[in-house]
């Protein structure tokens, strides 16, 4: 996995880290992206979410939790973050270039 370089957390743990150890506390996400190419104070995140139970429905999860996340995401790693939706039944490739090129956290199974 490519490392996210910059540091926030003042005892030089890298984002991605800082980032995984989040999402891997949290059952109901899958995978995290990152953009490496950062415009402005926020720093890009995207979810693919855990769908739930025998449904791929995931927005209900995203509405219901969105808000909290990004907050305690950004408390984590010591600044804002923009953090969006990935809709896994979207392209890959492009919904990754539209949100954030590099993947820094994927549940395992």
């Amino acid at each position: 996995m490519t490392r996210v370089t910059s540091v926030s957390d003042g005892r030089g743990r890298p984002l991605d880290a800082l980032i995984a150890d989040w999402a891997a506390a949290n059952p109901k996400i899958r995978r995290v992206w990152v953009s490496v190419r950062q415009s402005g104070e926020a720093l890009p995140v995207a979810l693919e979410l855990q769908p739930v139970a025998d449904s791929e429905e995931t927005s209900p999860i995203w509405l219901a939790h969105c808000g909290q996340w990004s907050r305690e995401l950004g408390r984590r790693i010591g600044r804002a973050v923009d953090l969006q939706w990935l809709d896994a039944d979207a392209s890959p490739a492009q919904a990754r270039a539209d949100k954030a090129d590099t993947l820094v956290y994927e549940r395992a199974g």
